[in-house]
């Protein structure tokens, strides 16, 4: 990474947590802001943005993340736990910006994130194809 900002952290901000009903997403948002930008490593402390959405569609598995970058797979995980899942999560920031295509299997990932990946959705590098 070249000190731009170009990857994304995305979090539902309406998924309610089943237990208690809660909207955690936009105190997530603000612990994975505060965790990244302590970092020493640029490509996590300048690297990411940490965005809000109304609904992702994961509602089945609240709370929803998403992580997104240019050319490279995108992941959606769910069943997010805000305040047990935020240091995976920034794991996860920490793996995903040094892969250059995004692509990494699921022992890759950190153990908390295991069973909670939703999608992997291809970049573009991994498609095989394109049927134009």
């Amino acid at each position: 990474m070249d000190g731009a900002i170009d990857h994304r952290i995305i979090v539902c901000t309406l998924c309610r947590d089943i237990p208690t009903g809660i909207r955690s997403g936009e105190g997530l948002c603000a612990d994975l802001r505060s965790r990244l930008a302590a970092h020493h490593e640029p490509a996590l402390a300048d690297g990411f943005t940490v965005e809000g959405v109304e609904c992702m569609a994961g509602c089945a598995r609240p709370l929803a993340v998403a992580f997104q970058a240019p050319g490279k797979a995108s992941y959606l995980f769910g069943s997010i736990d805000a305040e047990a899942d935020a240091g995976d999560l920034v794991r996860f920031a920490r793996l995903y910006a040094a892969l250059a295509d995004g692509w990494c299997n699921s022992g890759q990932r950190p153990p908390r994130l295991a069973g909670k990946t939703l999608a992997r959705i291809p970049g573009p590098a991994k498609l095989a194809g394109n049927s134009r």
